[in-house]
């Protein structure tokens, strides 16, 4: 007898097999232990190793700095690092195109106005007193242009403003105009001497408040350095929001008139100026050329930075590997996080080219910050990443005859979070503290 099943039939027969089909490689997959599957398929899982490193302290590359999200401005001398003096370079602009002091015979005053980023918006001694000296540029910028952090500027001699005080995160500022009173936030407030205020109120009158371009072309942009004479382990490092409605410079005219001079990164040129003074030289070595070191130096703000070189005879000797995780490890030296030199919150793990510049590595451009890792274990006083993608594709090239293992970099990252912060690290190997732990499977 022959059977005929309507299509309605046909396809519930099908999806029944289907089913009953899965649930049975289900039921066997369960029953089944991950050792003796991976005897079945030809793999066997390893036990963990550790690989042996060599990592020392290099300088940092020169990071460009017109793009900040915000600006560092202090100076602090570090018994470990050596000093750190950062400088702030920005253009400011016209308050609006033909601009007039509404008949006034002079100004009352000129300030300019640096607004903190925050209320943690300091690395360093809080108590530290500062001065700061203001000076004008005496070359033109353009937002088309890029500033690197060691870039010297041409400036006047004569400074035009100076202000002496601590880096206050806390104190607002009530100032009354006319009849009305306003609350600041937390800032820094730098008199402009009078010879500037006798320059600034004459360019109405000679036809540089007409537009933007005829301001910049006679008022080029400011310098703020820090002169503070600093003794050993002492000062401090803030941070500056340029993109503020406060950060400006403001003229007082009229008794009760005020006219903000903005600064507006985007549209004028804002950079920083660092420079470091007696590093540790004996410390820093060469990049293709070092030797392993026992205690590893990672500064902020293009500082210095970690080379770490992996053994090419594990590549050589692993080709029939795969790695299923890859873990390295970063400890802190015990003693070296005494207030005021805390720690940096994170530090970033990239890879190197050819030539040593920094490259991303797969994990951070694929992977989520909670897998990649990078921030500190205060716990265990503790830097981890996870680079399994990384050595696989170093694995993965070697196979193909393509050699590009040319090490890792450990730094600060140059931007979020923005922090003047360092590091000492723990490298002895006999102790343990760097290390990369691979876990690997050997495919038969």
């Amino acid at each position: 007898m022959t059977h005929c099943f309507s299509d309605k039939t046909k396809l519930f027969l099908f999806v029944l097999f289907i089913s009953i089909g899965i649930s049975s490689c289900k039921k066997d997959l369960d029953s089944i232990g991950s050792g003796l599957i991976g005897v079945r398929n030809g793999f066997k899982t390893d036990f963990d190793t550790t690989m042996d490193l060599v990592a020392y302290t290099v300088k940092m590359d020169t990071i460009k700095t017109n793009n900040f999200s915000v600006y560092a401005l202090g100076k602090i001398q570090d018994p470990l690092f050596g000093t750190t003096q950062a400088d702030l370079v920005f253009q400011y602009d016209l308050p609006s195109n033909a601009f007039t002091w509404e008949g006034a015979t002079k100004l009352d005053s000129a300030v300019l106005q640096l607004r903190f980023r925050d209320l943690d918006a300091l690395y360093g001694d809080p108590e530290q007193i500062h001065t700061l000296k203001v000076y004008q540029l005496d070359e033109n910028l353009s937002v088309d242009s890029s500033y690197y952090s060691n870039r010297k500027y041409l400036t006047k001699s004569i400074e035009v403003g100076s202000w002496t005080g601590k880096f206050n995160l806390k104190d607002t500022l009530k100032l009354k105009l006319g009849s009305e009173t306003f609350i600041l936030p937390p800032h820094i407030r730098i008199k402009m001497n009078p010879v500037y205020e006798d320059l600034l109120f004459g360019g109405e009158t000679r036809g540089d408040f007409v537009s933007t371009t005829t301001f910049k072309n006679a008022f080029k942009g400011f310098v703020v350095v820090d002169e503070t004479n600093l003794a050993g382990g002492t000062g401090a490092v803030s941070y500056i929001r340029l993109s503020s409605d406060i950060t400006a410079l403001t003229a007082y005219y009229k008794d009760s008139l005020a006219a903000d001079f903005p600064v507006i990164p985007g549209n004028e040129v804002s950079a920083n100026k660092i420079n470091f003074l007696n590093r540790p030289s004996n410390q820093i070595q060469e990049p293709f050329k070092g030797f392993h070191r026992d205690s590893l130096f990672v500064q902020g703000l293009a500082g210095t930075k970690i080379r770490i070189e992996l053994p090419n005879s594990f590549f050589q000797n692993n080709q029939n590997k795969a790695i299923n995780g890859a873990e390295i490890v970063f400890s802190v030296l015990e003693g070296t996080d005494n207030s005021p030199f805390t720690l940096p919150s994170k530090l970033q793990l990239v890879g190197s080219d050819s030539l040593g510049a920094n490259i991303f590595i797969k994990d951070l451009a694929f992977e989520s910050s909670s897998y990649y890792g990078g921030g500190y274990n205060s716990s265990y006083k503790q830097y981890r990443f996870n680079i399994a993608r990384h050595m696989q594709y170093l694995l993965n090239e070697y196979k193909s005859n393509r050699n590009v293992n040319y090490g890792l970099y450990l730094l600060v990252p140059v931007d979020n979070p923005f922090t003047a912060a360092r590091v000492v690290l723990d490298s002895r190997k006999n102790l343990g503290k760097i290390r990369l732990k691979l876990t690997t499977t050997t495919v038969k």
